[in-house]
């Protein structure tokens, strides 16, 4: 079962203020914890699935999204919208204390750059 890790940040959209987010997977959070909560995506990264097609890509998705929510846990966490995806998903650039989250997630080999579909894991 896939169950989101819920992390306090310090969120800055057009202003900054302390918030509660979920960690839904490596490159998905929501921001805020109600039914209603914005669903946003990482733009430009892919990242694993939790319910992948094998053990090595379920097992690396539930290693991008802790490490997601390490990185974000307690830290100034900025959102750039860039629209939203076919999902109805917002879009975003995340930036961490000024550094951009996708970037860091596929240096550590947690996520790899979008090429404009998916691609297999396994």
């Amino acid at each position: 079962m896939n169950s989101h890790i819920v992390i306090q940040v310090m969120l800055c959209v057009l202003s900054c203020e302390p918030a509660e987010i979920r960690v839904w997977d490596g490159d998905s959070i929501r921001l805020g914890l109600t039914s209603r909560a914005e669903s946003v995506r990482i733009f430009n990264i892919d990242a694993p699935e939790i319910d992948g097609q094998c053990t090595y890509e379920s097992e690396l998705a539930q290693q991008a999204k802790h490490r997601l929510a390490e990185i974000m846990e307690g830290r100034r966490v900025e959102l750039f919208r860039q629209g939203n995806d076919r999902y109805g998903r917002t879009l975003a650039v995340i930036q961490v204390d000024g550094a951009d989250v996708g970037d860091q997630l596929v240096r550590e080999g947690l996520a790899r750059t979008w090429s404009g579909r998916r691609e297999a894991w396994c």
